[in-house]
């Protein structure tokens, strides 16, 4: 029966794959704002996580109809996201460097030629598939680190977009010891990272509520002295997408790891902060951010959960 649902899931994906592929680019981008409309409809359990979060995080600050509006938006804005991420290879990287647009290049530049290479780290927000894409399609050292899906037929096809746009994939399940290789030969790593962190993550505020984060790329920046690059792109349009590169953060070499790896993770999810607060409905509510007890207090836990 698991064999059954999986194939039919990758029926649904490659049938929906294929029709993207026929589109014109802002026809495609039509379809993504329906395919969002009715997921907004169906997925009542997400839609119920997206309007408990905005209304814990921003609170007074936006009313009752307007988080209805966000929701919905985020909802169109995952459609567009998957439909224009099925079209990898459809979609160059000619394509790329056209339609991303803005600052950022000089960040990754200036992080090369201090020779530590760089660990770039983004949020669920906008398209953040296509700055990948776009730091391959500028000719940037980079790998991916990406994680593994329940479905194979669709990890593989995921997978297989990815590649069409150059870069290498490494899976976060093994990626310890490959991310200090590609550091230490001068190479740039993009990883999402403002998801809950179940294990091993820095408790701090986010949104104005405790969150667990991974402590993983401040890790890597404090042990090979590679600086994090804060970096999110914004949807304008289907034909326009905007970089918004934060500062990058090097280690504070304080003595004390837990406080620079608190500190640094701090950092670049202040930056994340700052652009949710001001474009909510780029950045995807739906999924459980906020896992950490209410009752959790600092002084009876280490920095790391």
């Amino acid at each position: 029966m698991a064999s059954l649902s999986k194939n039919l899931e990758y029926a649904a994906a490659f049938a929906g794959v294929k029709l993207a592929g026929t589109l014109s680019p802002k026809a495609a981008d039509r379809l993504g704002v329906g395919l969002g409309t009715i997921a907004y409809h169906l997925l009542a359990s997400r839609r119920r996580i997206a309007l408990e979060n905005l209304e814990r995080a921003l609170g007074t600050e936006i009313s009752a109809e307007d988080r209805t509006r966000v929701v919905k938006e985020v909802f169109r804005s995952i459609g567009r996201s998957l439909v224009e991420f099925s079209r990898f290879g459809i979609t160059t990287q000619a394509d790329v460097l056209r339609i991303v647009q803005g600052p950022g290049r000089e960040v990754f530049e200036k992080a090369l030629a201090e020779g530590k290479g760089g660990m770039m780290v983004t949020a669920h927000f906008g398209n953040w598939e296509l700055i990948a894409a776009w730091m391959a399609a500028s000719g940037f050292p980079v790998d991916f680190l990406i994680g593994t899906q329940h479905n194979e037929k669709i990890d593989s096809l995921l997978v297989g977009f990815r590649a069409t746009m150059g870069g290498r994939i490494v899976r976060l399940s093994t990626s310890s010891r490959q991310v200090f290789k590609s550091l230490k030969a001068n190479r740039l790593t993009a990883l999402v990272s403002d998801q809950h962190a179940a294990s091993g993550g820095v408790v701090l505020d986010f949104m104005g509520r405790l969150a667990s984060t991974p402590q993983g790329p401040a890790l890597f920046s404090i042990r090979t002295g590679a600086p994090l690059l804060p970096l999110l792109l914004r949807r304008e349009r289907y034909d326009c997408h905007i970089l918004i590169p934060g500062e990058p953060i090097y280690p504070p070499n304080s003595g004390d790891e837990d406080a620079d790896i608190a500190a640094m993770t701090k950092a670049y999810t202040k930056f994340f902060e700052q652009n949710i607060r001001k474009y909510p409905g780029q950045w995807m509510w739906t999924h459980r951010r906020w896992k950490v007890p209410e009752n959790w207090r600092s002084d009876k836990h280490p920095a790391r959960t």
